[in-house]
């Protein structure tokens, strides 16, 4: 079968003749989340559309094998979602039990598209998605071609795989480190970060004053997902930070306390301190960041991170000889552990 998609023929459909089962999900305030594991999807279009994940399953609604479409906020992100999860209203859910995985990841890439004629302003009601068409290609019959969806998104799989599978062969080869021993039978030491670093305040006021742009630089904000890294904007060279950094998020709601190693020149409001020390690399930076994030729960909006609080702040370290921050050592534990984790990853692809 050729799988070239500008050779294939294709036709509209409306969406309820695609999907017979739409369906919105319902509200739930953030007040009422109780912590669980079940994924609690809404309208953001980062981490497949997951915005938690909770327990609740009273006065909720639980979809699984189905994609979901994100009504307002990133209106029109669209995700296969395999499993259970709650959904939130600001998403719908399009189901066919005929589908599989790969017709639905095949679709989500189309339905995405709508978000071309929506908005804030504009959002997706239930009126407006049981009008909606959908343009996909079609067989002999002119009738939706599933078998071509299904093979298209097979083969995109498989070479994705076969990427990822060389990639992660070429680290696994790149690590080297010496000999570990268990963190319990290291000393530890407290220090204070305004010792430990130089810091230095985000530059930037804000959003408004920042052209977003595809494949800009990383603009860091007060949130500790997607490692701290908001969106992309225009390069402005009076507010960039030099990377090999560690980003301590000052401010910011569920997220004050945290930081994020980056690795990258970035721009970062001032709800954030930048702290380099001469000794940081990707490793090391990994392993004070999650030794750091251990304070998180004595910040609050009744008592923020300040800049001097962030100074005098103390993070307990493996030590050496001299009772100074072991950073070989810290350098070493993170690379056998990435060692490990990569490993076990290939070791998953493989039965793919």
């Amino acid at each position: 079968m050729d799988l070239d998609l500008k050779k294939k023929e294709w036709k509209e459909f409306d969406f309820k003749e695609i999907f017979p089962k739409i369906q919105r999900g319902k509200r739930l305030r953030k007040a009422d989340h109780k912590k669980g594991k079940t994924p609690y999807v809404s309208s953001t279009a980062s981490n497949n559309g997951v915005d938690g994940h909770i327990s609740n399953n009273e006065g909720v609604r639980i979809f699984s094998n189905c994609l979901s479409l994100a009504n307002s906020g990133s209106v029109g992100a669209c995700f296969y979602q395999p499993f259970e999860f709650v959904a939130s209203d600001h998403v719908t859910k399009l189901e066919n039990s005929n589908f599989n995985k790969y017709v639905y990841l095949f679709l989500s890439s189309v339905v995405s598209r709508i978000s071309e004629k929506y908005s804030f302003n504009r959002e997706i009601n239930d009126t407006r998605i049981k009008k909606e068409k959908i343009l996909l290609p079609v067989n002999v019959k002119g009738e939706p071609d599933y078998e071509f969806m299904e093979r298209f998104m097979r083969d995109l799989e498989m070479k994705s795989l076969n990427k990822y599978k060389k990639y992660i062969s070429l680290k696994i080869n790149d690590i080297e480190w010496g000999g570990v021993i268990s963190l319990s039978e290291i000393e530890w030491k407290e220090f204070e970060i305004g010792k430990l670093f130089n810091l230095s305040q985000g530059k930037s006021k804000g959003l408004n004053h920042l052209n977003k742009i595809k494949s800009g630089v990383n603009y860091l904000g007060a949130t500790n997902q997607n490692n701290g890294v908001l969106c992309q904007v225009e390069k402005d060279e009076k507010l960039m930070h030099r990377g090999n950094g560690i980003a301590f998020i000052r401010n910011g709601e569920g997220s004050m306390g945290y930081s994020v190693y980056k690795e990258e020149d970035f721009i970062a409001t001032s709800d954030i301190s930048v702290g380099y020390n001469q000794n940081l690399n990707r490793h090391i930076g990994l392993f004070i960041t999650t030794v750091a994030d251990k304070v998180r729960g004595k910040y609050n909006f009744g008592y923020k991170r300040s800049g001097n609080r962030l100074k005098k702040e103390k993070i307990l370290l493996p030590i050496n000889e001299h009772n100074d921050p072991d950073y070989s050592f810290m350098e070493d534990y993170m690379k056998r552990l990435e060692y490990n984790k990569l490993n076990d990853y290939l070791k998953i692809k493989q039965t793919v």
